[in-house]
């Protein structure tokens, strides 16, 4: 179980980083409750929680004010911040990552990085023993409303609370939460048929049910087959011929074959 902890934070922080990476060039951008996107050049939160913005950074630009009751959503780019609260978590410094991600989700979750930090946090929380705590902190993701910059850092968050729901044996939760990431859109797709796949892996292993394993093959396969390009495809196919192998399933060499034609450089490759 921690082989499998560790490989699906590896894949999700991944996928955060990226996330963020790619965002970091976009400007901020305030999207209305009646669907007008504002694309400025400042974006930030007022005393009251309203937001405010700015088409220019020139001396004198005015500032405009738009209540928070029309806003559907906000974004900004990466703040400072948060930045150096990836590197306290780098560094291990746990207790003090944890600090740091709190302050940075209250300051800055409005402007679109609540499900990052809360991701993050629950990382370093984690990694200091408190697993329980983390999981009550991804909780309070649930109901949240994704926006196109954040969905996949939301459905990361996910995927690592499913992750955690597998070490506790919460079977139902995690393949319940799975089913809501299934249905978040298509940047989720593969985010929540890994989830599905995980946990499903993980009670076959506590179970040995052959319909578990089946079950999370398929969840793998169809990334593997479906999302080609994905940055995960190669873990995906790997999973995929390594179930297969427990099953006594001959499909295996096809997907072996396949992670040696499509993803030969992959680390996964040189595992077979």
């Amino acid at each position: 179980m921690k082989k499998l902890m560790t490989l699906l934070t590896g894949g999700l922080l991944l996928a955060a980083v990226q996330l963020s990476a790619q965002s970091a060039a976009a400007k901020p951008v305030i999207m209305t409750t009646d669907g007008e996107e504002i694309r400025a050049a400042l974006v930030e939160l007022t005393q009251s929680g309203d937001f405010r913005y700015a088409e220019s950074l020139k001396d004198g630009s005015p500032k405009l004010s738009i209540r928070k009751n029309r806003v559907r959503w906000a974004w900004i780019p990466k703040p400072e911040e948060i930045t150096a609260a990836d590197k306290l978590l780098t560094n291990k410094k746990y207790d003090e990552a944890v600090t740091a991600f709190a302050a940075a989700a209250k300051s800055f979750g409005p402007l679109g990085w609540e499900p990052y930090c809360k991701l993050r946090q629950a990382e370093a929380l984690d990694a200091s023993g408190k697993q329980s705590e983390a999981i009550k902190l991804l909780e309070t993701l649930k109901d949240y409303n994704a926006n196109p910059r954040n969905e996949a850092d939301l459905s990361a968050a996910y995927e690592l609370l499913i992750g955690f729901y597998a070490n506790i044996k919460a079977w139902d939760k995690g393949l319940e939460l799975s089913k809501k990431l299934m249905y978040a859109g298509d940047a989720a797709a593969v985010s929540a048929l890994f989830a599905r796949g995980d946990i499903l892996s993980a009670r076959a292993s506590e179970t040995n049910s052959q319909d578990d394993r089946r079950d999370a093959f398929n969840a793998y396969a169809q990334i593997s087959l479906l999302f080609p390009k994905s940055s995960r495809a190669a873990e995906a196919t790997f999973r995929a011929y390594q179930t297969l192998t427990v099953l006594n399933d001959a499909r295996a060499k096809l997907f072996a074959d396949k992670l040696k034609k499509d993803y030969p450089k992959s680390d996964y490759a040189k595992q077979l």
